[in-house]
């Protein structure tokens, strides 16, 4: 597998009147529950909130347990079978449901944790990194 592989993909969200955040998906953590989310893209949600742990939106993504695990770090993106939820984790925390692992927010993690119930998150775009 080259340094520059396909496995690696951008994350594009947007909060309305919050800003937009972005992140890295990677395909080898969970490939069909990954491939399943791009081809629901775009995805437009409610934002929820998990005691303030993670801040969540229901998608209409149905798919099994892929890699699960429980232990998520804080910044990680994860897809929550249990409920069909994309979940943005803003603190190391551990969950009660096994989720499949996505990736991670790599910047605007304080627009996502400026959240509030009843704002919306929009998915934009999931693609391959661009090179430059």
């Amino acid at each position: 597998m080259s340094a520059t592989s396909v496995s690696e993909l951008d994350i594009v969200a947007r909060v309305p009147n919050r800003g937009k955040f972005r992140g890295k998906i990677y395909k080898h953590l969970s490939p069909v529950t990954i491939a399943k989310i791009q081809r629901a893209i775009p995805i437009d949600g409610r934002v929820n909130l998990f005691e303030r742990n993670f801040a969540y939106i229901l998608t209409n993504v149905v798919t099994g347990e892929e890699k699960s695990r429980k232990e998520f770090k804080k910044a990680d993106i994860a897809f929550m079978p249990a409920g069909s939820m994309i979940c943005f984790f803003l603190q190391d925390t551990r969950s009660y449901k096994p989720m499949n692992p996505l990736g991670v927010v790599t910047e605007g993690l304080d627009v996502l944790g400026s959240c509030k119930r009843g704002d919306s998150i929009e998915i934009e775009s999931i693609t391959q990194e661009s090179s430059g």
